[in-house]
């Protein structure tokens, strides 16, 4: 093996033994976002839903969606959803904010949501 291939290969060495496995699926994200469409959709011009629509919700600002009257609980907070915060929300909502989706228990395998948030960051199907 030449230097130069062998000085990538060790370089390149810790990002791949440190991988946990495969990354998440964005289309096993859409299996498990079957749950969320009950209340919200991915299209940014669906105002049908019961929840606000969720194109683009990674790296929005929290209840920033002017059409949307959103729970007392979120309004006026100030943070953007990021893909660890929405972890800790698909985990569990009513811990990170009680009030918000009454009828989602969460998802308790961190692969699920890894692949969930996966979906969400794709663009609109």
């Amino acid at each position: 093996m030449p230097a130069t291939m062998m000085s990538i290969a060790i370089a390149l060495f810790p990002a791949v033994a440190s991988s946990t496995g495969p990354a998440p699926s964005a289309q096993e994200g859409k299996q498990h976002f079957i749950r969320c469409a009950a209340c919200h959709s991915t299209n940014a011009a669906d105002r049908s839903a019961t929840g606000p629509h969720l194109n683009g919700i990674v790296g929005r600002a929290a209840a920033s969606l002017p059409h949307f009257a959103y729970a007392s609980e979120l309004r006026g907070q100030d943070f953007k959803w990021s893909p660890a915060r929405l972890d800790a929300f698909l985990e569990s909502p009513r811990t990170t904010h009680p009030g918000m989706c009454p009828t989602f228990n969460g998802l308790a395998k961190a692969e699920h949501r890894a692949a969930l948030i996966a979906y969400l960051q794709q663009p609109a199907d």
